[in-house]
């Protein structure tokens, strides 16, 4: 089966595809993306981990979330690019970074997450629907 949706890192050690359809998609702004990142936001897309497959070799750090979740921050280990993030609070997903899509373009923001944590420069469409 053609995979739906399929990305990798920078230096392309790191490769995914996911044989569904996003679950849901998020701008998040909480602090930890921002450190994650390196930027004031992080566009991600959920999917089922059960229907993802992801190849190289994947480094991760594990962290709480604000909330008290256990979450896990994948990246490549030879490049250092994030790639997904779990979380204890749906084991059965996967919230992939939006940039490493093969084809970003792909990538339709639903919500915006933890906006009380924006920082002033990081402007986000105001439009864009605020789950908080």
């Amino acid at each position: 089966m053609k995979p739906i949706l399929s990305g990798r890192c920078i230096c392309g050690d790191v490769t995914y595809q996911c044989e569904s359809e996003p679950k849901f998609s998020i701008v998040c702004q909480c602090r930890q993306c921002q450190r994650i990142t390196g930027t004031g936001h992080s566009p991600q897309f959920v999917v089922e981990s059960g229907k993802t497959t992801v190849s190289g070799n994947v480094q991760t750090y594990a962290m709480t979330s604000d909330q008290g979740n256990d979450v896990i921050s994948a990246f490549c280990g030879k490049c250092g690019n994030p790639i997904y993030k779990t979380t204890s609070m749906m084991p059965d997903v996967m919230a992939f970074h939006a940039a490493t899509l093969d084809d970003p373009s792909l990538f339709k923001p639903e919500v915006l997450v933890h906006s009380n944590s924006a920082q002033p420069w990081d402007y986000i469409d105001p439009e864009l629907k605020r789950a908080e």
